[in-house]
């Protein structure tokens, strides 16, 4: 047996499918993780308003705005990186949603608004992968011998 005899052409076809049917099968398992633990820190979310201390363009083109901001917490005071909408500046006031059992997990958007944004996301993954082992189910039956 050569280990390093190229494939046949329907292997080649198979195997590739197959890679991209495991990478859609864990970035939907990622995403359905990250969206069921932004649902728990929405059920334990608090508010509080912040200061912008900082913002940056980020990404192809500067089209991401990520703003540094501080906000207080009993007496405490907690600094985040989040991306936000173009409108904000430097000495802005933000509304900042925090987990109250680690304030250090903060966001400028909802946490459940961003649970359903991770959840719609998976749900388009499983909708390709599903796509994906039809295809390949589909593909591997015209070689099977009757």
């Amino acid at each position: 047996m050569n280990l390093f005899a190229p494939l046949p052409e329907k292997k080649r076809k198979f195997y590739g499918l197959l890679v991209l049917a495991l990478y859609l099968f864990f970035a939907a398992l990622l995403l359905a993780f990250r969206a069921t633990d932004e649902r728990d820190t929405a059920s334990r979310q608090q508010t509080s308003f912040g200061i912008v201390a900082q913002c940056e363009r980020r990404g192809r083109g500067g089209v991401d705005n990520y703003c540094h901001y501080t906000f207080p917490v009993g007496n405490d005071h907690y600094i985040g990186v989040n991306q936000t909408s173009s409108g904000l500046g430097f000495g802005q006031t933000v509304v900042v949603y925090y987990d109250r059992e680690d304030p250090g997990v903060s966001a400028l958007e909802d946490f459940s608004a961003q649970s359903r944004k991770n959840m719609r996301y998976t749900y388009l993954l499983l909708l390709g992968l599903a796509a994906t082992v039809t295809f390949i189910v589909w593909d591997r039956t015209l070689y099977r011998k009757t």
